[in-house]
């Protein structure tokens, strides 16, 4: 019987170990389509001169992380360039937006 109780424990603690693992390589994965933006489709504008930075983003990555995006890019609060989406942002401090995006 605690040869059953030490494996099964052993089991969950593998599975809570992969999860980890998992949860943190997607972490990563979707961090470096951020900072690489890799097919990207929205581009924000950040800041006032002399302090603005664009920052590249996914649309469907945007839409299940915030509601504030769901909501803009449902409802046509958009602007589109060259199939990119725009979005301006000049009362937003750079560092402030990027600890927001990740």
């Amino acid at each position: 019987m605690k040869v059953k109780k030490k494996v099964k424990k052993n089991i969950i603690i593998s599975l809570e170990t992969n999860t980890m693992t998992f949860l943190d390589n997607l972490s990563k994965n979707l961090s470096s389509l951020l900072d690489e933006g890799y097919d990207h489709n929205v581009l924000i504008s950040v800041g006032k001169n002399p302090n603005i930075k664009e920052f590249k983003a996914h649309s469907n990555i945007l839409r299940a992380r915030s509601p504030y995006f769901n909501r803009a890019l449902s409802e046509n609060w958009d602007h589109k360039k060259n199939d990119k989406i725009l979005f301006n942002k000049p009362n937003i401090d750079p560092t402030i937006f990027s600890l927001i995006l990740k």
